[in-house]
């Protein structure tokens, strides 16, 4: 298991697409999500499993 954490911070729109862009473009398993607001920004920390990777095989 490798746990990760990612932090996404900007306008809540801004915030938003770079965390579906993370969640498209990685295999994690989302394990805790925290928000917090001030103003019109927003912070988004996730922590993550990433799954071991495994030995390619040569053939």
């Amino acid at each position: 298991m490798a746990l990760r954490c990612r932090v996404f911070r900007g306008l809540v729109k801004e915030a938003e697409e770079d965390i579906n862009k993370f969640l498209m473009s990685h295999e994690v398993r989302v394990l805790h999500m925290a928000q917090s607001e001030s103003g019109d920004h927003i912070s988004v920390t996730l922590i993550v499993d990433e799954p071991e990777s495994l030995p390619e095989i040569g053939l």
